[in-house]
């Protein structure tokens, strides 16, 4: 008889298969348990369109920055109309003074997504998208790229490389900055706390674990052709170590409600083998 992990690691990928002919979609799927090294993974090494996921990378990059001393936290950063885009709800409230603090601007990509708070710090903080690229290949992740602004990114063209990762190495930096020697527990703090505020992913990841004893902090993403994206730190109950869980979909043609249910789907099974 195989060992139990490696059964419950064969049923859960037999899931992800039943998944991917359900919603007619790809999948791609990586989870780490920090305590043990054990992982599970699904197409763990095939590219996705990280859509709006990417911007709790940028505000590692931002926090990062802080804490060399190339800026801080309540630096004022210039907001111009010019750069609206769709989906402005903390760039709108902010707009009329004319100008917001990085925390400010940090707070509306990761809680609410904002999309011209994020190409304002892209530009502020990175240069350009291919800055914070580049700031990626020196965290060690030779995959994630980011190559256009909101809105452009979450285009997801079949084949294009452009705007991608893979849950491998997507679930590897968030370990390194999120948990691991990335960041400083402050500032890994600051940003536990605004992925805990955002409201986006209630439906996906964070609706597959049992009950509130479990608490999932995660950044979503959305864009073309099915990209309904979700990635996550989850803290089991008690003591244990946090999981890293990224999720993401593609080429589905199904409602986003039914890819957010993959999502929570993909986490009961996970739950089921490793819990």
């Amino acid at each position: 008889m195989a060992p139990l992990a490696t059964r419950s690691l064969a049923a859960t990928a037999t899931d992800f298969v039943a998944l991917e002919r359900r919603v007619q979609g790809r999948i791609g799927f990586f989870a780490i348990d920090t305590g043990s090294g054990r992982v599970m993974a699904h197409r763990a090494d095939e590219r996705f369109a990280t859509a709006s996921t990417f911007k709790i990378l940028l505000a590692a990059r931002v926090a990062q920055g802080v804490e060399a001393g190339r800026w801080g936290w309540n630096d004022a950063v210039p907001l111009r109309a010019s750069e609206r885009v769709p989906h402005s709800p903390a760039f709108d409230r902010l707009l009329p003074r004319g100008q917001a603090t990085l925390a400010e601007l940090v707070q509306g990509i990761v809680v609410e997504s904002d999309n011209p708070c994020a190409n304002v710090l892209l530009r502020h903080c990175c240069d350009s998208p291919s800055g914070l690229t580049a700031w990626l290949r020196q965290q060690g992740d030779a995959v994630t790229r980011l190559d256009r602004f909101e809105t452009e990114l979450n285009e997801n063209a079949p084949g294009d490389p452009r705007d991608t990762s893979t849950p491998r190495a997507f679930a590897r930096t968030l370990q390194h900055l999120l948990l691991g020697p990335g960041l400083k527990r402050a500032n890994q703090a600051r940003l536990w706390a605004d992925l805990q505020a955002s409201r986006t992913g209630l439906q996906r990841l964070r609706a597959g674990v049992p009950d509130a004893s479990w608490r999932v902090i995660d950044k979503t993403g959305s864009g073309g052709r099915g990209a309904v994206n979700d990635v996550a730190l989850v803290f089991p109950p008690g003591s244990r170590s946090p999981w890293v869980v990224v999720a993401f979909q593609s080429d589905s043609k199904a409602s986003t409600d039914e890819l957010s249910g993959v999502h929570a789907a993909a986490m009961r099974g996970l739950v089921r083998a490793w819990a």
